[in-house]
Order: structure tokens, then sequence, then C-alpha cells
């Protein structure tokens, strides 16, 4: 029979890993070392495999361990991998702005009681204007429900860059 004391050393060992865990998660990038290329640019006109239907690239997110791409295309947006489409080089002209941040930059957001570190892992364009995802909660923890995301979307003004 173990002592009461070996418990109390063991569950609270468990709660500090769990509190690291929930602390320090966000500092690695989930691509690893290597930020992948992406196939095409921002606002790059594409050309879907499966046709001779063309868009443009508004968007691209790490997901699943790759990047999907959001491609506007006939009225719609379509989410999907490098190997359904091909890109052209030719960037659609816009009012748009440069997006503030890059994929792979550290940000600070502010969650709450205090502003937490994050890693931008997507970029998207909405109304002439640039939304940035980050993680709020770990990877690593279930998640809730099946269908709530990890992945928030903020804008620039809810960011701030961290410098390290």
């Amino acid at each position: 029979m173990q002592s009461s004391l070996c418990i109390k050393k063991r569950l609270l060992c468990m709660i500090n890993q769990i509190v690291t865990l929930e602390s320090c998660w966000h500092s690695s990038v989930p691509w690893g070392n290597a930020m992948p290329q992406l196939a095409v640019q921002m606002l790059e006109k594409v050309f879907l495999s499966s046709s001779d239907i063309s868009g443009y690239c508004c968007g691209v997110q790490w997901e699943r361990q790759e990047w999907i791409y959001a491609i506007v295309c006939c009225r719609e947006i379509l989410y999907l991998p490098q190997e359904e489409f091909f890109g052209t080089k030719l960037v659609k002209k816009c009012t748009v702005g440069t997006p503030v941040f890059e994929l792979g930059d550290l940000v600070e957001v502010d969650f709450g009681e205090s502003p937490t570190r994050r890693i931008i892992q997507g970029i998207f364009s909405l109304k002439n204007t640039w939304l940035y995802a980050v993680e709020w909660r770990s990877p690593i923890l279930e998640e809730i429900t099946l269908n709530q995301s990890r992945i928030i979307w903020l804008a620039d003004v809810d960011l701030a860059k961290v410098n390290v």
C-alpha cells in the first residue's frame, strides 16, 4: 500500500506536467523545424486539376499536416490541398494591403488574464481585410466536441508581434 505522501507527490507531478503542457505547447511550430513552402502565393490565379475552371488563392491554413488552400472559384470558397490545383504565377491586382504578419510569426494574443504567445498558422483575405489563424487551445488535449476547432481567426489589431 502506497503512503499518502507518495500519492500526493505523484499527483503534484502529474498536475505540473499538465500545467507545463498547457503553457508551452504553442512554442513549437506544428510543421516542425522548417516551414513547408507554399504551392502558390496569396491572390495567385489557379486552375483546378480536375477541370479547366480557374479561381484564386485567398487563404491558407496548416491542417492535417499539410497546407490547405482557400480557393475562390465560381462564387464559392473551396478548401483544397495543393494536389487539386496548379498555380499560374499571375497575381490578382487588389486593393488589399500586404498582410501585417507572415506564416510562422510568433504573436501575442489577449485571450484573457494575460497575453499568450501563439504562432500564425494561417492567413485569409476577407473583404479587404487580412485574418490570421492561431490555436486557442492545445492540439494534444482531446476535443470537447468534434465540430469545435482549435483554430481561431483574428484581425491584426488583436495581435502583437513578438520579437524573438
